[in-house]
């Protein structure tokens, strides 16, 4: 019994020593360039922030990359700045300020700041400022624009919007060009086929189909939706104010 308590205390000890080791600061040396065949082959290792240039033959990851980043896929575990040109991806787990353009998708895990391009995917988890333009946006908030076949921003977001179809989840302000134009709420335009207002909303409707649940504004379509005003349905235009 006594040696499977000592067992079982040693363990312990030894697990708090662990976390007490991977709470205790990583040095993250700075260093002016560097340059990567596969992660870990690369130099310098890949605790070490770049401040200039760096390039990733097949995949580089370091702590953060300010400057000019290129290469086939490059990743930065935290902040990144600068220019990143990859071919296939650029992946950043923390916020990034620049340009990224890459062959198949931009990945940024934090907030971005300035103009994303990609062959396939732009990804921004959190607040986006600048322009997106790629076949799918993805922001979860938007300050800017989007060009894309689909666009969707998922919180709060302002801006301008052209796409085959726009979904904005949550409460949007501004203009919304589109095949499908969706928004949970909004004050602003939207321009479209078919233009949805899934809460309410304040503002224009221009569509062969043009809904809002409680609306504030003027519908011109063939059809238009207000669910909160004295005729519901019409053709050619409806208003509510």
């Amino acid at each position: 019994m006594k040696k499977s308590s000592l067992v079982l205390l040693s363990l312990v000890l030894a697990g708090a020593a662990s976390a007490e080791d991977l709470l205790k600061p990583e040095e993250h040396p700075v260093v002016g360039c560097g340059i990567s065949f596969a992660t870990p082959i690369q130099a310098p290792a890949q605790n070490a922030t770049i401040d200039g240039f760096r390039w990733n033959i097949i995949y580089g990851e370091n702590f953060g990359t300010h400057g000019c980043d290129i290469g086939f896929v490059g990743a930065n575990r935290a902040d990144a700045s600068g220019f990143q040109l990859d071919i296939v991806a650029g992946w950043d787990d923390f916020d990034f300020k620049g340009c990224q353009i890459a062959g198949v998708g931009n990945a940024v895990l934090g907030g971005a700041t300035g103009f994303q391009l990609a062959g396939a995917v732009n990804y921004t988890r959190g607040a986006f400022t600048g322009f997106q333009l790629a076949p799918v946006n993805y922001a979860g908030s938007l300050y800017g624009m989007q060009v894309a076949a689909l666009n969707v921003n998922k919180v709060v977001s302002k801006g301008f919007q052209i796409g085959a179809y726009n979904a904005d989840l949550n409460e949007y302000s501004g203009w919304s060009f589109g095949a499908v134009n969706y928004a949970d709420r909004i004050e602003g335009l939207q321009l479209g086929a078919l233009n949805i207002i899934a809460t309410a909303g304040r503002g224009v409707q221009i569509g062969v189909i043009n809904s809002a649940v409680v609306f504030s504004g003027i519908q011109i379509g063939v059809l238009n939706l207000i669910g909160n005003a004295e005729i519901p349905i019409l053709p050619i235009m409806n208003a509510q104010f």
